[in-house]
């Protein structure tokens, strides 16, 4: 009889260590489950799937490296024309500031890459 008992204990299916074990548990467990669920559904309708955001990223890069070489160009343009308005020269700060841009920018971009 005690061996039959023995077979028992050993025959005893033990829960994984990650299960819940109380009824609270189970049931914060189970709404983890629905909230994943909602949130892959609402992520899928408003196109924000992995797929789609390795896509969205691509794009904010590519936004955001024609910034970086824009801004200083432009920036540099204006203050030279500025200094040549107030300085009374001809176009020769807005060519030095222009030139000065044209780095300016292309180094930030070797920057964002690099």
């Amino acid at each position: 009889m005690q061996h039959d008992n023995e077979d028992n204990k050993n025959n005893v299916v033990n829960p994984p260590p990650d299960a819940p074990k109380t009824p609270e548990e189970q049931h914060k467990a189970n709404e983890s489950a629905a909230f994943d669920k909602r949130l892959n559904t609402l992520k899928h309708k408003h196109g924000l799937d992995e797929d789609l955001s390795k896509k969205a990223k691509a794009t904010n890069d590519g936004v955001k490296a024609g910034i970086e070489l824009l801004t200083p160009i432009v920036v540099c343009f204006f203050v030279g024309m500025g200094l040549d308005n107030w300085l009374d020269k001809s176009p020769l700060f807005l060519m030095i500031f222009f030139v000065l841009g044209v780095i300016t920018g292309f180094w930030n971009i070797y920057k964002l890459t690099k």
